[in-house]
């Protein structure tokens, strides 16, 4: 069998790329399926009268604006919610608003100003040179109450390594600390919305979960999808890439994991180095039922006594779900079951990890497929931790340059 065009997952991202083929013209396309259902990280279950995203928080928020044209002409606009973030982080033994630098007017009084002060007194704001080390570019950001408290726990939760294992070039969308700005909400005692670093509002769907979208996107190109049909083999033959031994094709687009390609092709001794940095976190969800009465979305949780490190209230941002439902989100090496949960999902590939190293190996393992016509994009094909409205944009950009 031959295809012109072979994407590999039919993640967001893959059946995103399909999608846009398709609207060029371009209808010899095939996808392949792992998993026995399409979705990747944007599936939706409905477990009880709960609505789970079981793959974490998702939500539809972009700075692009071709991104939101291409979701609103698949789904309507008039078929979702938009809400102004709600979002807190658990700190310090109390609760306060996010971004947690505009904010610290909120903690007590015996707190408060230890925390300004050592947020004025950080290294960027005193005009020190940029450290190159994670830990201490956090201190260097934020100073070292809130790095200490909030971002060194909180990043050890989330991705399951220590500091000094992580890289800090994936840190520059942080914005730069405003030191007056971060006083002038001190003095006026109000949370500074527009100083969201990003999602200050975002939408949700009306009805189901954010599979409502993916949905969407995929129903166009769902009979291009072959599921339960993991890539085991490929093999490059003169012009075309033979995959699993039975499949020709010209061009493939990898929304996956470079290991397994790696893995696929017979591990080529020249990319192990780099495809030895390009890691992954697992990632629980677990449902809980509890009564809650504020309007909070979600919450940030780096005490590392807890186990999760973020906790969402869905009937806050999905009114069709029942009352009283959250998930939690925690790194599989945390996980602990049988505290409560109602049902859990494990995702086995979460999070990219970005380890020291990790964006220089994946422009090297991009680059070594590229030249073959072999294209990564994505969470996976790029390592980064793209939401999914990036996911979309950067399938828009790689299928763009395929027919240009």
């Amino acid at each position: 069998m031959r295809v012109k065009y072979l994407i590999i997952g039919a993640g967001i991202t893959g059946c995103t790329a399909a999608r846009l083929l398709q609207l060029h013209g371009e209808h010899d396309v095939m996808i392949l399926e792992a998993e026995s259902e399409p979705g990747g990280l944007c599936r939706t279950k409905k477990i009880g009268p709960h609505f789970l995203d079981i793959g974490g928080g998702h939500f539809l928020c972009t700075r692009f604006p071709e991104v939101s044209e291409f979701i609103f002409s698949h789904i309507p606009r008039s078929e979702f919610c938009e809400f102004d973030r709600v979002s807190k982080i658990a700190i310090d033994g109390e609760i306060i608003d996010y971004p947690i630098e505009f904010n610290l007017w909120q903690l007590s009084v015996g707190k408060r100003h230890k925390y300004l002060d050592s947020a004025l007194g950080a290294g960027e704001v005193q005009g020190h040179s940029q450290p190159v080390e994670f830990e201490k570019w956090i201190r260097w950001k934020l100073g070292d109450e809130i790095a200490e408290h909030y971002m060194l726990p909180y990043n050890r939760k989330i991705w399951g390594v220590e500091p000094d294992e992580m890289d800090v070039d994936w840190l520059s969308k942080i914005p730069r600390v405003d030191a007056q700005a971060i006083l002038e909400t001190w003095r006026s005692e109000k949370s500074a919305r527009d100083r969201f670093p990003s999602h200050e509002k975002f939408y949700y769907p009306l009805e189901g979960g954010f599979q409502r979208v993916f949905d969407a996107i995929c129903a166009s190109v769902r009979d291009k999808i072959s599921l339960n049909h993991p890539v085991t083999r490929l093999e490059r033959r003169d012009d075309v890439w033979r995959v699993n031994d039975a499949i020709d094709a010209e061009v493939v687009i990898s929304t996956i994991p470079w290991a397994t390609i790696h893995t696929a092709e017979g591990n080529d001794l020249s990319l192990e180095g780099d495809i030895s940095k390009l890691r992954w976190s697992s990632l629980v969800v677990s449902l809980f039922e509890e009564n809650y009465s504020h309007d909070w979305h979600w919450l940030y949780c780096p005490d590392e006594n807890i186990s999760h490190h973020r906790e969402f209230f869905i009937h806050n941002f999905a009114r069709h779900s029942a009352p009283g439902g959250t998930y939690r989100e925690t790194n599989v090496k945390r996980w602990k079951a049988g505290k409560g949960e109602i049902y859990s999902h494990t995702n086995p590939i979460a999070y990219p990890i970005p380890l020291r190293g990790h964006a220089g190996a994946a422009m090297a393992v991009h680059e070594h497929y590229a030249a073959r016509r072999l294209y990564g994009v994505g969470r996976w094909g790029q390592h980064s931790y793209f939401n999914s409205d990036v996911c979309i944009h950067e399938a828009m950009l790689l299928v763009k340059h395929l027919l240009s």
